[in-house]
């Protein structure tokens, strides 16, 4: 009675008071239940061979298998946010195998069963619900695992996850899992029925030992637990799996399937006056099949008249510079197996396995759709292909892809007289990788490949280069318990073919051969016929569970480098050593759950001996006990020379530079999630400067829609922006020398625009409709044109001659500089908008395991003027009244094995 005054004066005190005092018994009880490290890590589970009592796998782990057999896992720990800590909601699992399946039961209780997350989203998309997952490491060589996946809500993935955490979604198994959600007992549970027929193993091995790790998140509080943990700061992933052991008498490999395909589509698409191709309206129909064939602990792939068209589009770009843009693969045959055909040099890559029935090499000449029009070409046919990967209980790891591209021809009508072009030659593409793994501590590989072009006396052969070959090797040891590497890569280069072909090569801009800088120690050789090179790494280092880490890399690409016939190179000429020390915190401090500062230094220089770059970052990585996350790099650069900027002229000096990389996001767990991402660039000269700031929006709507936006908004200002290469008229009005081409740039200013919409709808865990819509503008003005001078003086006014503008005439769109009205050179005007919508509908119906039947819907307009729209209005305004492209598919799959 006396004190209910006390407690309406000081209610906020005692409040205070009592969640401090529970916040002070929670953590005495979460000592308590700490797990000793050497009790929660490397686990040894033993499975269960059973002979009947079969499991109906339905969710609920009420079959007697489960009730009565085998033995219960020890309680799961969490990894996340308190390592090594017994879960308030604990889980545990069962694991029983016959002769064709393995049976997984996981049981998982939860605190607030009003609360378990039953989100559905699409097939292979583990972001959403709470979840339960399992890998095996089947050879046990620490290299890779397949992972099962499955969500409260019932929705499947299935992943391949390597040892340095990269994973692979697109490997698709046939498996059946269901889960069923019991709140009277505040528990969700989950079964697995895994074939052995999806997997690959050494079904002779004599210690039927293979790595485990089964794992649970849930999602609203973004709590991980492990059976056996993998420490945040470990050694490598899958080297940290647990054990399964009693794996013996397996079943022999002997998975038969095929898969095979039916697909019709109808294009719709702008006409093209006076073209007898674009008449607007195109029918094509396909089928084909791929089968995959169990060879002992191998397994061969095979594809017949493949279909590879893609679901998902390559996002828009505008691309100013002379490099390459890089896509993403996202065809399912090249994606299966994908780290074991792996060989990637930095950012280099041995095989970019989209050259393989991309767009064709050329492109018909002259063609002006007044007078001469020529037939759409858009990827080469692929006739067939093959694919053998897998590990022997050896621990020699092997993978050869073999697929041949058709030789393509497009009509082409010049003043109404019709003939054919070759416009892709036919080719042979051939893929091996070997790798062999001692203990997962050493591993000594090697790589080829080989691409063949059959021109015969084609005119092609002018062109297009006749043969490609590289060979690679890789080493890797590990020392100390994983805790420091040794880490190597060196390849070889060689290309061939005719003189101009060569001399064609030397000159493109991954080359240069032809550039002022490089004349005194390379210079195009017009009567070569092959050019050869090499590139790798050398990377020494401390890694694994450590709270220090560093490392020190020394890297070259020499001239004649060139990996783009099968690979992806960006650039050669180098040589560069790069320094990295880092601090890692994974325990709470403060307001933080965890901490990463990374320092770099990196230096570059050309073959030339000259020094082309240097750069200094700071890194820092962290989440908040909100987790929220922020990822903040800042970078100083200096001595900057780009030697591709003028496509082959003088290297160009820039003046110093910082570049500033910010993302931020909300807590991933909930319902709402908004991320923030800012990139800039500002040179000290005060001219140039790049801006891009990204905020994004992710809404989880009940538990079947999915919607996620994301705006993009660029600003850039360039005082040096490259404009063209012009040849001399005459008479010249600045002091260079006749012979050598006028180098334009000029002051861009550019803005871009982009909003990227995803509406996912998911009825069941088989059926889902998926929207993508994304609307791209560019808009670039030019002024202030100057010509290149003195490219890599120190002052920044003397690199270029500014053109006075009074001498500068504009007719058709070209500008001709002119003194006493003689012409001396011209340019096209670079002003430009260009405008672009991309959208698709997907519906897809899982409706036997394996087997699926999808309706698509593309849609695209696209449009470069070089009248320019300021605004992203009114370029929206124009982008929806351009002519479009419309697709309409429908393709439907079966899979079956024998």
């Amino acid at each position: 009675m006396y004190l209910r005054p006390f407690f309406r004066r000081n209610h906020m005190k005692c409040i205070s008071i009592i969640v401090s005092l529970f916040c002070f018994l929670s953590a005495y009880a979460q000592q308590d239940s700490v797990v000793p490290f050497d009790k929660a890590y490397k686990r040894v589970y033993n499975a269960t061979k059973i002979s009947d009592n079969k499991p109906v796998i339905d969710g609920m782990l009420n079959d007697l298998l489960w009730q009565e057999e085998g033995v219960w896992t020890e309680k799961f720990v969490q990894v996340s946010p308190f390592e090594r800590v017994i879960s308030l909601s604990p889980t545990k699992a069962k694991l029983f195998y016959d002769d064709k399946f393995i049976y997984v039961g996981i049981y998982c209780k939860d605190a607030f069963p009003e609360k378990i997350n039953q989100f559905i989203g699409n097939r292979d998309d583990n972001s959403l619900g709470d979840l339960v997952s399992i890998a095996f490491d089947t050879y046990h060589d620490f290299r890779a695992a397949p992972e099962f996946n499955i969500n409260a809500g019932g929705n499947k993935t299935d992943l391949v996850v390597t040892d340095k955490l990269s994973v692979n979604l697109s490997w698709n198994a046939v498996w059946e899992g269901k889960t069923s959600v019991n709140k009277a007992d505040s528990s969700w549970s989950a079964e697995l029925k895994i074939p052995f027929s999806q997997l690959r193993y050494n079904q002779l091995s004599e210690e039927g030992i293979w790595g485990l790790h089964i794992r649970r998140i849930i999602r609203r509080n973004n709590e991980v637990q492990n059976w056996s943990m993998i420490p945040l700061k470990n050694n490598g992933h899958v080297f940290s799996f647990g054990e399964v052991h009693q794996m013996t008498e397996l079943p022999k490999a002997r998975g038969i399937e095929f898969l095979p395909y039916t697909m019709g589509k109808f294009t719709s698409e702008p006409v093209v006056p006076g073209s007898p191709y674009q008449t607007g309206n195109r029918w094509k129909g396909n089928i084909g099949m791929d089968a995959k064939f169990a060879l002992s602990d191998f397994t061969l792939d095979m594809t017949i008249n493949p279909d590879y068209g893609q679901v998902e589009l390559d996002p828009s770009v505008m691309n100013l510079t002379a490099y390459e843009t890089f896509y993403d693969e996202k065809r399912p045959f090249f994606l299966e197996g994908k780290h074991i055909l792996d060989f990637a040099s930095g950012n280099d890559m041995m095989f970019y396995t989209r050259r393989i029935g991309g767009s064709p090499s050329y492109s018909p000449s002259g063609i002006d759709n007044v007078n001469s029009f020529a037939e759409t070409k858009e990827n080469v046919p692929i006739l067939g292909a093959l694919k053998l990967t897998g590990t022997n209980r050896h621990g020699l790891t092997m993978g050869v892809l073999q697929s041949i591209t058709a030789r393509s021809s497009a009509k082409v009508s010049r003043n109404g007289m019709e003939t054919e072009e070759v416009v892709e030659p036919l080719t042979n593409y051939s893929v091996a990788r070997v790798q062999k793994n001692w203990k997962g501590n050493t591993l000594l590989g090697g790589m080829v490949t080989s691409v063949n072009r059959f021109m015969e006396d084609s005119p092609l052969k002018e062109i297009l280069f006749s043969n490609a070959y590289s060979a690679g090797i890789d080493f890797v040891q590990y020392f100390s318990n994983r805790l420091y590497y040794i880490d190597f890569k060196g390849i070889y280069s060689s290309v061939n073919g005719s003189e101009n072909a060569i001399s064609l090569l030397q000159r493109n801009p991954v080359h240069y051969y032809q550039r002022e800088s490089a004349q005194s120690y390379l210079g195009v050789d017009s009567r070569r016929t092959s050019l050869n090179g090499t590139g790798g790494y050398l990377k020494v280092g401390r890694k694994g569970n450590a709270k220090w880490f560093f490392s020190e890399t020394v890297g070259w690409t020499s001239p004649g480098f060139d990996l783009n016939a099968i690979g992806y190179l960006k650039e050669a000429d180098f040589y560069e050593n790069e320094s990295e020390i880092g601090y890692r915190q994974t325990t709470n401090w403060k307001m933080f759950r965890s901490n990463t500062f990374t320092l770099t230094q990196r230096n570059r220089w050309n073959y030339g001996g000259e020094s082309v770059l240097n750069t200094a970052s700071l890194r820092w990585q962290s989440m908040t006990m909100k987790r929220y996350e922020v990822d903040f790099k800042e970078t100083w650069a200096w001595n900057m020379l780009d030697s591709r900027m003028l496509r082959g002229g003088k290297d160009m000096r820039f003046d110093p530079s910082f570049n500033t990389y910010l993302k931020i996001n909300t807590d991933k767990a909930k319902r709402v999630l908004f991320t923030m991402t800012y990139e800039g660039t500002h040179n000290t000269d005060g001219y140039n400067s790049a801006n891009k700031i990204s905020p994004a929006f992710t809404f989880r709507l009940g538990n079947h829609v999915y919607l996620s936006s994301q705006f993009d908004y660029a600003w850039n200002k360039d005082n040096l922006q490259y404009v063209s290469s012009s040849v001399p008229l005459g008479n010249q009005i600045l002091p260079i020398r006749p012979v050598v081409p006028y180098y334009v740039m000029g002051h861009m200013s550019q803005e871009t625009y982009g909003l990227t919409m995803k509406l996912q709808v998911n009825v069941t865990p088989d059926i889902s409709l998926q929207l993508y819509g994304s609307p791209f503008t560019s808009t670039a003005t030019f002024s202030d044109f100057k010509v290149a001078d003195n490219t890599t003086s120190s002052t920044y006014s003397e690199r270029y001659i500014p053109i006075d503008p009074a001498s500068l005439k504009l007719s058709n769109n070209i500008y001709s500089v002119e003194k006493e009205g003689v012409p001396i050179f011209n340019f096209r005007k670079p002003d430009f908008s260009f405008n672009e919508f991309r959208s698709n509908v997907v519906a897809r119906w899982e409706y036997l395991p394996g087997s699926t039947l999808f309706f698509v819907w593309e849609h695209r307009m696209s449009d470069r003027a070089s009248s320019v729209i300021n605004g992203w209005g009114d370029n929206l305004d124009r982008m929806f009244g351009l002519p479009a492209r419309n697709t309409f598919m429908i393709k439907v799959n079966y899979w079956f094995s024998i």
